[in-house]
């Protein structure tokens, strides 16, 4: 565990080195050298929030639309396809994009959401936790400089 000078105090940093290779500055977690972003029993945790946002199956249906629309687009240029066939067919894949397009965004809220449940909340618990231990701490501080300069007044 590390940790660094803050006015005149020493605090403990987390344990870890980030993605670009510097150490972490977050504190870490009560009775562990790591910070809720790196504890070791929150790695499937934080896995399973990433795996939900990467399972994009509708990144490769665009592609496919997006193909056809090119092909229509030929197709009417050429003569293949009449103008009002190609009218029609491009507003139904242009719903169909709409629909992949919220199909997307509902797949990326539910990540944030059970990223939000499984990871943010019990970091959250935990710094309210701490939080209320520092508080306690600093009255039971607090009280015990008063009752001092209460005797030596």
């Amino acid at each position: 565990m590390q940790s660094s000078t803050i006015g005149g105090g020493r605090l403990a940093t987390c344990s870890a080195i980030t993605s670009k290779g510097t150490p972490c500055r977050n504190a870490p977690t009560t009775g562990s050298s790591y910070c809720p972003a790196h504890a070791p029993e929150r790695a499937e945790a934080r896995r399973r929030s990433a795996s939900i946002a990467g399972r994009s199956k509708p990144a490769t249906e665009v592609h496919e639309v997006k193909r056809q629309l090119r092909k229509l687009a030929n197709d009417v240029l050429s003569g293949a396809v009449n103008t009002s066939k190609g009218s029609v067919l491009s507003q139904i894949l242009r719903v169909w994009l709409k629909a992949a397009e919220v199909e997307i965004r509902e797949r990326e809220t539910a990540a944030k959401e059970r990223e939000f449940t499984e990871i943010r909340l019990p970091e959250f618990s935990q710094l309210q936790s701490e939080v209320a231990e520092l508080r306690e701490l600093l009255d039971q501080q607090n009280s015990s400089k008063r009752s001092a300069s209460t005797w030596a007044g």
